[in-house]
């Protein structure tokens, strides 16, 4: 078995007669956390979202050398979850309610639904907003719910056959929950599933990624470790900002500073 789980080839996608990506070739070595990069309207989520798609326009996006059209419903959903940057809930279901939704393409029966969902309310530090009625939790809170319900998903799932696409999972986190729950995606990826991740902060990225990948104007223009990608002048002309690269004092990674 190749160590690709999902593999993008000539991937382009045009909307309102705007090219928002263009001839996308990339591969994500199973077992790895991936975090996508690069300034607002490069393409990130955009990207997240084709990855999931049955059609498009041009190219092809394979996972685990099947063609995405070729899944079936649940058996995808039991080894590919996804969660979109913006997840609307109003009804007063409780946090632990939400989080079991992640069950549906799931073989359970309510019992163990219920531990299942409990598993990841404690994997995601949320086991305390359980019984709280989602709508009055914070934006942070949700987020989490969000990321455990996503999980659940994949809880049937060898982590070496699963794939966890998180679309700017830390961006309503405090600083203490985007450190958590990068490591949870850490210890995921080290457990050999494949994490796929789109994030802004530059020091988060290159503290917890196996690879990053950037991209500008709809195309990947910069992949590799974060050494690698950080030792190059590359990063600052994609933001078009000065950067000053050193050696964290705590972790064997890059500090960018501006």
């Amino acid at each position: 078995m190749t160590d690709s789980a999902l593999q993008i080839s000539k991937l382009s996608y045009a909307l309102n007669g705007r090219q928002l990506l263009s001839e996308i070739d990339i591969a994500f070595t199973a077992g790895q956390l991936h975090v996508l990069l690069g300034p607002n309207g490069a393409g990130k989520s955009t990207l997240l979202k084709q990855l999931i798609s049955d059609k498009h326009q041009h190219g092809s996006v394979q996972f685990w050398q099947q063609p995405k059209s070729q899944w079936q419903g649940d058996e995808f959903a039991r080894r590919v979850a996804f969660l979109p940057q913006h997840s609307g809930l109003t009804f007063a279901f409780s946090a632990q309610e939400v989080v079991e939704m992640g069950a549906t393409p799931l073989k359970a029966n309510r019992e163990q639904i219920a531990a299942l969902a409990s598993e990841q309310l404690t994997a995601w530090d949320i086991s305390h907003l359980a019984h709280r009625p989602y709508p009055i939790l914070s934006g942070g809170e949700k987020q989490r719910v969000h990321m455990a319900r996503v999980s659940l998903q994949l809880a049937q799932t060898a982590p070496d056959q699963a794939i966890l696409m998180l679309d700017e999972p830390t961006s309503a986190l405090d600083i203490t929950h985007q450190h958590y729950t990068l490591k949870r995606c850490r210890a995921l990826a080290d457990q050999g599933m494949t994490v796929l991740l789109v994030l802004h902060d530059l020091n988060l990225a290159a503290q917890y990624a196996d690879q990053l990948h950037f991209l500008k104007a709809g195309r990947i223009v910069l992949s590799g470790d974060p050494w690698q990608c950080f030792s190059s002048d590359r990063v600052a002309d994609i933001y078009q900002y000065p950067l000053t690269v050193l050696t964290h004092p705590e972790h064997d990674c890059p500090l960018i500073v501006s």
